[in-house]
């Protein structure tokens, strides 16, 4: 097949869509012929692949114009596209069909318009919460009814996990028939030619360093922990808004010797970081899937998570992880401690966690159901 990866960002800027677009395009450019059509000024391409860039120093109408004849002239000769989102890559894209009638597959890891709100703390309201009553005022709607535009024109939908497929389904009314789970598969370590040095009592953490992620009740958490394990302490890898509110409270706390702020770092240190400590931690109010929780299976470290959304579907109590209540920050400090002390529980939920990961969360699974979702989008308009 003849494939265009629509996305919205590519590396070596960080984040979900272009770690998706570099994985997937070194798994499948042997195979088909693919063309990336991204917002970026990086003019390099993934080995065997076709790189159509659009620079981001352009004004936003002018990059959404030029995205759009990009993808006009590169689908006259596509199969079919597969998109990173329903906006600013979505768009254009639903737009080519209209006039191209180019199918397309679209990757929905997300509500925009509620993270949008979210990362610019216009909500506090999960994602649950925000599509019943949306806050964020005409921006909001409109984003909202962009994404419903898109969605609604998409051949197929692929959600990462049940919870988003629910969530698509409720906020914006598409045919179930055409929203097919693909969960996202794990990330291919980078690994830094390093023993592993492990720390009986060392917690790691790695996230941006936003509300959702309630970093700051693990913090809280680390208190009872240290009246019980007092050299234990806490690694905190990542940056964003919240790091200086963390920093103090973490001097009020009197945690300053026990609490370490590591900021960006790459993705090989962050796996390394996952092999020199005992318990990885994920304490968010809301994840669709996160690639953290995979990554941390796949290093083998023992994993504590909230039980919310999408996490339930990798996360299972006492089998693949321990899970906590959101906001149960005793609950927290106990699983930290029953990691630490009950051995027999730790190999077990490292163990099944990897037999989670090659049956469900594999390259080979996940490639397997999006050739399926490509070949049948292609039936589709035939």
């Amino acid at each position: 097949m003849k494939i265009i990866l629509a996305t919205p960002i590519y590396p070596p800027e960080i984040g979900g869509p272009a770690t998706y677009v570099k994985e997937l395009s070194a798994r499948i450019h042997d195979k088909h012929e693919v063309t990336v059509v991204a917002f970026t000024d990086n003019l390099e391409p993934f080995p065997g692949t076709k790189l159509v860039a659009i620079s981001k120093l352009n004004p936003l109408p002018v990059r959404l114009w030029k995205y759009f004849w990009a993808l006009m002239k590169e689908a006259k000769n596509a199969d079919v596209i597969l998109v990173q989102n329903a906006m600013a890559a979505g768009l254009p894209v639903a737009l080519v069909k209209i006039f191209r009638g180019t199918p397309f597959v679209i990757r929905m890891v997300g509500d925009e318009a509620w993270e949008r709100a979210e990362q610019q703390k216009i909500t506090t309201k999960t994602w649950e919460e925000f599509i019943d009553s949306p806050d964020g005022g005409t921006r909001s709607k409109i984003m909202m009814i962009v994404q419903k535009f898109v969605l609604k024109r998409a051949d197929f939908i692929m959600p990462p996990s049940e919870y988003n497929r629910n969530l698509v389904i409720k906020a914006y009314g598409v045919d179930p028939k055409k929203i097919i789970v693909n969960y996202t598969a794990t990330e291919e370590p980078e690994i830094i030619e390093i023993e592993a040095n492990p720390k009986p009592y060392q917690i790691v953490t790695v996230a941006r360093l936003i509300s959702l992620k309630k970093i700051d009740e693990i913090i809280k958490g680390m208190k009872t922990v240290l009246e019980k394990y007092p050299d234990a302490n806490l690694v905190i890898a990542g940056e964003g808004p919240e790091m200086e509110n963390l920093k103090n409270l973490t001097k009020e706390l009197g945690l300053e010797s026990s609490v370490e702020f590591l900021g960006k770092i790459s993705r090989a240190e962050t796996w390394q970081l996952r092999k020199n400590s005992s318990v990885y931690i994920i304490n968010s109010t809301h994840e669709s899937l996160p690639i953290s929780v995979l990554t941390s299976l796949s290093s083998g470290i023992p994993i504590i998570a909230t039980n919310v959304s999408g996490i339930r579907e990798v996360v299972y109590h006492e089998k693949t992880g321990l899970l906590v209540e959101s906001g149960d920050i005793e609950g927290i400090a106990k699983s930290i401690i029953r990691f630490f002390e009950d051995e027999n529980l730790r190999k077990s939920v490292v163990e099944n966690g990897k037999i989670l990961l090659k049956e469900r969360f594999s390259w080979e699974v996940h490639l397997s159901n999006l050739n399926k979702l490509l070949s049948d989008s292609l039936k589709k308009t035939s």
